[in-house]
């Protein structure tokens, strides 16, 4: 019960997601807890009667990261991400990653997040002058009247180690060199589909209420054997 408990957490999360710019969607997984091996106390000449299995229990949370949609925006400041690579942003608790590119100029020309993280190009923050047209090339090269200003960042990691830390943001290891292409005007949309997710729930949902009648079956028999049996 617990198990289906966080599942439907993390398909409900999916869900309040589902139109969120590089929103990647999270998969649960289970492993099973320990088995016990039964033997017979009563008679310790014969085999063991087998294994007990008691269930399962949450292992981990995957975040699955596969392409989203472009959407064209036409801002020169909205960026996408074609293919492997993440947006390098500066945060408080430190170097953190995302693929949403709804960026913006704040007052001093820094390049930063819908929150105000600092987007990172090779040098450090990205500055830029706020009154010329902006470029940005698959590569990452930001140009502002045909002079390269800097590079965006964008860096590839394990795909084990992807930890979300809300506000779009994850935390990972980098790993290589990105293969990705930058797409200027276009933000990449959520990866949730919300049928799949929706039917999803609905089998958590059952699974939830078979395991919930479950107990009470056993709830009813104990207290059957309390009242009766143990009167006798």
């Amino acid at each position: 019960m617990l198990t289906e408990s966080l599942r439907q957490e993390v398909v409900a999360n999916n869900l309040a997601n589902a139109t969120t710019t590089g929103y990647k969607r999270t998969a649960s997984a289970t492993e099973p807890f320990e088995t016990a091996l039964l033997r017979n106390m009563a008679m310790p000449d014969r085999h063991e009667v087998g294994e007990a299995n008691f269930g399962s229990q949450p292992s981990r949370l995957d975040v699955v990261n596969t392409q989203g949609a472009l959407r064209s925006t036409g801002n020169q400041l909205d960026l996408a991400i074609v293919g492997d690579g993440w947006f390098t942003v500066n945060t408080p608790n430190g170097t953190r990653y995302t693929r949403d590119g709804t960026f913006t100029l704040n007052a001093e020309g820094t390049l930063t997040t819908k929150e105000g993280h600092p987007v990172l190009g090779e040098n450090g923050p990205v500055t830029l002058s706020r009154t010329k047209a902006i470029g940005i090339g698959q590569d990452g090269s930001v140009t502002q009247d045909g002079e390269t200003v800097t590079t965006l960042r964008i860096t590839a990691l394990q795909a084990d180690s992807l930890a979300k830390e809300g506000a779009n943001l994850l935390n990972g290891t980098p790993a290589g060199t990105a293969t990705g292409a930058v797409r200027q005007g276009y933000l990449e949309g959520s990866t949730v589909n919300v049928v799949s997710e929706m039917v999803e729930l609905i089998r958590v949902m059952r699974s939830f209420e078979a395991n919930q009648k479950a107990v009470q079956a056993q709830d009813e028999n104990l207290a059957q054997a309390i009242s009766k049996v143990g009167v006798v």
